[in-house]
């Protein structure tokens, strides 16, 4: 009964038509207003903002001529080994002397000039015509420049053309500390490279491993920007980039930066 009378004493109060309403606290407007400006904002980039689109793959510091070996013609022992790694060799010069089944010693000599960077055998190794005994790093003109030559996977090749931009991560620099080698495509091979290729490039099939893996490779030849204020001689992302000298035979991982695309292109796949 007590909640029955205070039911019918509620019914007798007049309604309070002049009291304003509070539809909503003010705490909730602001919410409201942080959502309505973040799904703009976000609804915006969707159409207007820019995604770099890269492709990375793996690479070499050397020559515009690559790294070559050196085949025996002849059948024989090692007899003498007669340069080392980091010698320069002359084109014509003997860098191995074996003997042959008759006891005479053959003059095996370096087609090309350039910088020995690894021997394939050792005195009194036996050769047969066509084995490798050295690799050299060609220097076919005097002052040839340093390029990176980058194996791009085929299959991602199709967006890169000449003068795109390319950043190096360098395996003696490391990034972190001083920046990224900057670059720019000076050649792309218009086909991909076979496995024979590769090796005839860096110096053979153990030099040539990294680079393929997965889709036969397409050469991207890349000229390092110039830079007089560095130590390196060439432009970093950094200001001043490694404080010693680049060096050729030096692996790095180029990431090649072929354009932009808004996010809603990025999401219909285009």
């Amino acid at each position: 009964m007590k909640f029955r009378f205070k039911a019918l004493q509620r019914m007798r109060e007049p309604d309070e038509l002049d009291s304003p309403t509070l539809l909503a606290a003010p705490r909730g407007w602001i919410a409201l207003f942080v959502v309505l400006i973040t799904m703009s904002a976000a609804l915006l980039w969707t159409f207007a903002g820019r995604i770099p689109i890269t492709v990375d793959a793996p690479g070499l510091l050397t020559r515009p001529s690559g790294t070559a070996m050196i085949q025996s013609p002849y059948s024989g022992m090692v007899r003498s080994v007669l340069t080392r790694p980091a010698d320069s060799v002359r084109p014509g010069e003997t860098v191995i002397k074996v003997q042959d089944a008759r006891g005479r010693l053959q003059a095996i000599t370096s087609p090309f000039g350039g910088r020995v960077v690894g021997l394939s055998v050792t005195d009194g190794q036996v050769v047969a015509p066509g084995s490798p005994v050295a690799s050299v790093e060609r220097t076919d003109h005097a002052g040839d420049r340093m390029v990176a030559m980058v194996f791009v996977p085929a299959t991602r090749a199709a967006g890169l053309g000449q003068g795109d931009s390319v950043d190096l991560s360098v395996s003696t620099a490391p990034a972190g500390a001083f920046g990224l080698l900057r670059g720019r495509i000076s050649s792309i091979s218009p086909y991909a490279l076979t496995k024979e290729a590769v090796s005839g490039l860096v110096g053979g099939e153990l030099a040539a491993r990294p680079y393929l893996n997965g889709a036969p490779p397409r050469l991207v030849v890349v000229d390092l920007i110039p830079d007089a204020s560095t130590r390196s001689g060439f432009a970093w992302t950094s200001q001043s980039g490694p404080p010693m000298p680049l060096d050729t035979q030096v692996s790095v991982t180029a990431t090649i930066n072929v354009g932009r695309q808004t996010p809603f292109d990025l999401i219909l796949g285009r």
